[in-house]
């Protein structure tokens, strides 16, 4: 007799990475082998009714139900069956939950549906966010079951959970957020396989939750607020028989094609590898048919997805690879290191699959540079390197910069210069347009929810109801605004801006007005196609650069916070009107811009970042031409330059625009800010209504409307004057101001920036890059004078000193920074003994990874401010008792890397010269200069940078000055542009079927968002990754701007005040 204890002690020895609780579950979801069943349990006695506890108690039944009768030491014969117990867990389950999926109201055809769970107020696992995923695994799995059935194949799914944050704000208030945690997707082709895809996605999800803290301090998770289970249909990329391989492919002779005739080709292509054919290894007679392989449970054709079983059940290791117009990498194994890996090609042809064995890699992408001698690559990123030693140097380094696998494309070496070379938008766009909508706040179709349980839920639907528009013409002539309310009024706006796609001293120059090069008998006349005035003397070359082609020639659609609200509305419609649409993301939600044929929809929020009531405020009151041509009634143009106000969520019925008196002052209250307008505002509105003699609600929305667009016009078209003055730039022509910034550095410097050629070189200087400290060093500290509440005249006087460093990136921006001439160091022994003398302003600099040693003596006197702080990941025995407490209670995660100042001695670590010059001047020991990048320096962005912070000097109003410190400040981000964290988004419409299959197909599909029944936005991962931008300047700077903090520090504040000086510092006056 086998006994159940017995039996799960053998499932435990078969699954030794598996708990108590893991086995459990394995039971429920796997059959028990007859051979076992029929031996296992004696006949059960019948049961009495009982009636269901309530559900309070279920929790403990289920307890005591598992340490009864699955505890792993033997005490008793078990005399209940498994479906006994299958059934009563069950019973328990269900007992238990009172939460239900409901289908989300979006879909694209049979392809993509979400499913969503609101979860009560209260709920016992509500506040942990770990506890709550373990509680409703049962639902989940069963959900994905479901699915499994309905679409009669695999499926890709996603969980996201919306979880309500607080913060606790220095002055008392709370400040309250909600972020959505996600993972990436996971693939499930059959039953058996959503155990282990759920065990890989709850950890990520909550990984994804330390993330996002780490952007602030001090949140704490008050509850868990939504579940959202996305999943899209998955017809995998399966390897099927025989299909030729490209010319350029078989001229390599680098891959074996096996002519299989059956679907088996992945078991083709490793017969291939593991019995090698001397002569023609594409015959399938050549290799055994008794393999060896175990292909249980493996489909034919084989998806990439069940590569991973096919390892664990043959102990081998397989890469896949891709070709699309080169290798790309499709799979890296995660078997261990030491096992030889067998590297697969998969290729396609007219949406077929077939898998090849890649008998020499290094042959495959010998070509892929110009370099001729024998190379080795990395399988991670496709770089080749001379020598077997390089590669195994490079490989640590590579795997360490923890993102996915991508082909790495670096500059050509005699094609990496960095210059300015966007002449074209130095010409004012032809045609700019300026939009906003207004919307209703209707509430949502569906079963209310218990006001008592539930929180606050999506109770509101937007949906646009009127727009108005504006076009400016680039030599500022304007025709009058178009409005519209009505039902489908985003539908409408795009289909009426299609409409307007259709628009269809020269003797005396010495210079070219476009790129300020001396004319030298080669000039022409150059004047603006669209208004025919003349603008320049030019060169031939540099004229022809300016010439407008009507068919790549982009109108811009401003809004004002585009990104955050108005491209939700735009997205509702945007797929029910024919063109090309594209788009430029942060994610999957939230775009910097996005077009629709030559269309072209920007944030002039991405530009100047504020409320465009303080941008109005910000300007002079001249400034408001186009505003003053459309309403000449100086009384009425006084009232509107001014930021109206509007009863936004009042509005939550067409009805409402036929009421004839304006809403009363609460009618304007927020819920989203949770904030009342004031008195002031609310006169203010009486007064737009009574001058303007609105007589509905709807003549007053048309006009707030209007009076927003107008007022956007003039503030950008303001914008664009002073630049294109300052700059010669139109912002017109970008989407974001670093971008702007950035061309502007390059137009007004005429630098030549030499660009790295060499991933190792990248990949150093990626080491070292560490952003801003942000630490508290002293933790409290209450000042005692006359000024503050609860002065205590009884006690010393003592003052809490708030310092802030002004302009801190434009000093270490000013400083010399690397323009070129990059290059390893031989003598490293040599440059360690000369190091400190290297001068700061010198035409050459370094940097250097280094061993650093923090001698005991220092500890003391720099614990308030360690210096080269580190990212690490934190361990667990450096947290305080309540940060081990929030790990326990799954709020945050101890595998996330932070940027540490500590004490610690430093190995391998990543440094500008300055910065180690300093840190030896303060007492740091230099114990090995393990290597350095040598390279050419010298202040280019010097000039830059002062002519901005004179303009801002002279400027008139607060709106240039804002923009000059704007200016400086966004090109810094510039230098920090991380490609790596660049996403790829395909907008698809539900008739194209076939592109949505294959996106969704690919292992570089990461997620999915869905519009409505006719759109949805695909994020898949870059499979190639070009690294052309000058990191090795951001890098500089972030660690140049430490070097001036450490150097005020500890050279000023600590020589002044010696030992009383403290960072937080509570400072005394002296007697």
């Amino acid at each position: 007799m086998v006994t159940m204890d017995e039996y799960i002690e053998q499932l435990l020895a078969e699954m030794p990475e598996s708990t108590l609780h893991d086995v459990v579950k394995n039971i429920l979801d796997e059959p028990i082998p007859e051979a076992v069943k029929g031996r296992l349990l004696k006949p059960l006695q019948p049961r009495k009714y009982r009636p269901s506890p309530p559900p309070r108690k279920a929790k403990e039944r289920k307890r005591k139900a598992i340490e009864k009768e699955f505890d792993p030491i033997p005490r008793h014969k078990v005399l209940r069956s498994v479906k006994d117990y299958q059934d009563e867990i069950q019973g328990l389950f269900e007992e238990n939950n009172e939460l239900t999926f409901r289908q989300t109201p979006w879909a694209l055809g049979n392809f993509l549906r979400g499913w969503q769970l609101d979860v009560p107020r209260g709920h016992p696992q509500g506040a942990d966010p770990r506890a709550f995923l373990e509680s409703t695994e049962f639902q989940i799995r069963r959900k994905l079951e479901e699915e499994l059935r309905t679409l009669g194949g695999g499926l890709k799914f996603q969980l996201a959970l919306k979880v309500d944050l607080v913060k606790v704000n220095p002055d008392g208030s709370e400040e309250y957020t909600d972020p959505v945690l996600r993972h990436k997707q996971e693939a499930v082709l059959q039953k058996s396989e959503i155990t282990a895809a759920l065990r890989q996605a709850f950890p990520r999800v909550l990984e994804t939750l330390e993330k996002w803290t780490q952007r602030g301090s001090g949140w704490a998770v008050v509850q868990v607020h939504t579940l959202w289970l996305d999943i899209a249909r998955y017809q995998p990329l399966r390897g099927g028989s025989y299909i030729p391989l490209p010319k350029k492919l078989q001229d390599k002779k680098a891959v074996v094609n096996v002519k299989n005739g059956d679907d088996h080709c992945l078991r083709w292509a490793l017969r291939s590898a593991l019995f090698q054919a001397a002569k023609d290894p594409q015959r399938p007679a050549k290799y055994p048919t008794e393999d060896g392989l175990d292909f249980t449970g493996i489909e034919a054709p084989t998806p990439i997805s069940q590569i991973g079983m096919v390892e664990r059940q043959n102990n081998l290791a397989i890469n896949v690879f891709g070709w699309d117009k080169g290798v790309i990498v499709h799979r890296l194994s995660k078997q261990p290191e030491d096992m030889p890996r067998t590297n697969l090609l998969l290729i396609e042809k007219a949406g077929k699959f077939h898998y090849t064995w890649i008998k020499n890699l290094n042959r495959l992408l010998y070509d892929q540079s110009k370099h001729r001698e024998k190379k080795h690559f990395c399988e991670r990123c496709l770089h080749g390197y001379s020598r077997e030693d390089l590669l195994e140097d490079h490989k640590p380094e590579c795997q360490g910069i923890g993102q996915t696998a991508a082909r790495v494309e670096m500059p050509e070496e005699g094609k990496n210069k960095f210059t300015f070379q966007n002449h074209h938008k130095q010409l004012p766009a032809p045609y700019i347009i300026y939009a906003d909508f207004e919307a209703l706040t209707t509430k949502v179709e569906g079963p209310e929810l218990d006001p008592t349980k539930s929180n606050t839920q999506r109770t509101q639907h937007h949906e646009a109801c009127s727009y108005c528009y504006v076009k400016v013409r680039c030599d500022g002539q304007t025709e009058a605004p178009v409005e519209y309310r009505g039902p489908d009024a985003a539908e409408h706006f795009l289909r009426a801006l299609q409409e307007e796609e259709h628009w269809e001293t020269h003797r005396n120059a010495r210079r070219c007005h476009v790129c300020d090069g001396l004319l030298e008998g080669d000039s022409v006349r150059d004047h603006c196609h669209i208004t025919g005035k003349y603008r320049g003397a030019a060169h031939s070359a540099c004229n022809l650069k300016l010439r407008l082609d009507p068919k790549t020639t982009t109108i811009p659609v401003v809004f004002h916070n585009l990104r955050g609200y108005d491209s939700h509305l735009l997205m509702q419609a945007i797929s029910k009107v024919e063109g090309r649409m594209s788009c430029i993301p942060n994610n999957t939600e939230k775009y910097i811009s996005f077009s629709l044929g030559q269309l072209r929809f920007i944030d002039s929020a991405q530009f100047l970042q504020a409320s465009l009531s303080k941008l109005v405020d910000a300007n002079k009151p001249e400034a408001f031409h186009i505003t003053a041509r459309y309403e000449p009634d100086h009384q009425k143009g006084t009232l509107l330059m001014r930021k109206g106000v509007y009863p936004y969520e009042y509005v939550d019925s067409w009805e409402r625009f036929e009421e004839t008196k304006l809403p009363p002052k609460e009618a304007f209250y927020s819920k989203l800010s949770d904030e009342h307008i004031d008195d002031d505002d609310y006169k203010h509105a009486q007064r737009v209504w009574e001058t303007f003699g609105c007589q509905t609600l709807g003549n007053y929305a048309d006009l707030y409307c209007r009076t927003d667009v107008l007022l956007l016009a003039d503030v950008f078209e303001n914008f664009r004057k002073t630049s294109q003055k300052q700059y010669g730039l139109d912002p017109a022509n970008y989407y974001t101001s670093p971008g702007l910034s950035w061309d502007a550095l390059l137009k007004k410097t005429g630098v030549e920036l030499e660009l790295l050629t060499d991933y190792d070189q990248h990949l150093f200087i990626e080491k070292g890059m560490r952003g801003g400290i942000s630490m508290v060093s002293k933790r409290h500290a209450r000042a005692n004078n006359p000024a503050v509440e609860g002065y205590d005249p009884e006690k010393p006087n003592s003052h809490i000193l708030y310092l802030d460093a002004n302009n801190l990136y434009g000093l270490a921006m000013s400083q010399p920074l690397p323009t070129g001439g990059f290059r390893w160091v031989e003598d490293c022994d040599g440059l360690a003994g000369t190091i400190k003398d290297q001068p700061a302003d010198g035409p050459e600099g370094f940097i250097l990874e280094v061993g650093l040693e923090y001698p005991q003596e220092l500890h003391d006197e720099h614990n308030a401010y360690p210096l080269a702080p580190e990212r690490t990941v934190v361990q667990k025995k450096w947290m305080s008792e309540y940060q081990q407490g929030l790990l326990g209670a799954g709020v945050a995660s101890a595998e996330v890397e932070k940027l540490v100042p500590n004490l610690r001695d430093k190995n391998h670590y990543v440094l500008h010269y300055r910065n180690l010059q300093l840190y030896l001047s303060l007492g740091m020991k230099l114990k090995k200069v393990h290597r350095a990048l040598r390279f050419e320096q010298s202040p280019w962005m010097e000039p830059y940078i002062r002519m901005n912070t004179e303009l801002r000097k002279q400027a008139t109003s607060a709106f240039e000055k804002d923009l000059y410190k704007l200016m400086n400040n966004s090109v810094f981000g510039k230098t920090m542009e991380n490609f790596r964290r660049r996403v790829n988004v395909k907008l698809v419409r539900s008739h194209e079927e076939d592109k949505l299959r294959r996106l969704i197909a690919s292992p570089s599909f990461a997620r999915v968002n869905i519009f409505d029944d006719d759109l949805a936005a695909v994020e898949v991962h870059k499979s190639r990754l070009v690294l052309n931008r000058p990191v090795h300047v951001g890098m500089s700077i972030l660690d140049l701007s430490k070097t001036l903090m450490y150097d005020f520090y500890y050279g000023q504040l600590k020589n002044q005040y010696g030992d009383r000086c403290q960072l937080h510092r509570h400072r005394q006056p002296p007697p």
